[in-house]
């Protein structure tokens, strides 16, 4: 089944047990399930994927950290068409939100591989004492990068799909070792339900929507 597919009979739940079971199925697909083509120049395989789930119902579960949503900057925010990518201050995500469920759902490329077309590995690799001069460098043996931001550099914000430059290409691979589920990276219990207002002294949100696969690309 295609990640479109799989992503588009996603339905919002108020349970989050229920909703960790949906992310870990989903998680596959995104670990397992094909990589972004951009521009027949690179692939980029998705190693970490981290959800985030904000219902707009007072009822629903609640994510403030959620950067596209109601009541951040704007009263109202128009919906994402599906699989979106949306660029922001911690990298790029994928969209799956609904305006008929009243829900915002994405998935954040939190650590990812960048092949080339001959099949080699590219690694941002930065530069300690001129920070201009990081970049992505090739590697001949296996690499992959934890810095979400760079993505930038070789992505613009184009909806999956709908271009010929960058499209989400559906190839299932074998899995062979585990999926590893934890904390999401970074993210913080809030101390209002639905503004994100750290706890002081901060703590570590403990829900584990963040899956990273053992298997090479």
């Amino acid at each position: 089944m295609s990640l479109y597919t799989n992503l588009s009979q996603f339905k919002g739940v108020a349970d989050e047990d229920e909703l960790q079971k949906i992310f870990k199925n989903l998680a596959s697909s995104f670990l397992y399930g094909g990589y972004i083509n951009v521009r027949d120049e690179y692939k980029i395989y998705i190693r970490t994927v981290e959800f985030y789930f904000h219902s707009e119902n007072l009822d629903g579960i609640h994510d403030p950290i959620v950067y596209h949503r109601n009541g951040k900057g704007l009263n109202k925010v128009a919906y994402f068409p599906l699989m979106t990518l949306h660029a922001h201050d911690s990298g790029f995500d994928i969209t799956f939100e609904s305006e008929v469920g009243q829900y915002r759902a994405s998935a954040l490329i939190r650590a990812y591989e960048v092949i080339n077309k001959e099949g080699k590995y590219l690694k941002w690799v930065v530069n300690k004492t001129d920070s201009k001069k990081s970049k992505f460098k090739i590697f001949d043996d296996y690499q992959y990068n934890t810095q979400s931001t760079y993505l930038y550099i070789l992505l613009n914000g184009f909806t999956l799909g709908n271009t010929n430059s960058i499209e989400w290409i559906d190839l299932q691979r074998i899995q062979e070792l585990g999926i590893s589920a934890k904390a999401r990276q970074g993210v913080y219990k809030s101390a209002d339900e639905y503004e994100y207002k750290p706890i002081i002294p901060k703590v570590k949100c403990d829900r584990k929507w963040s899956f990273t696969r053992e298997d090479k690309v």
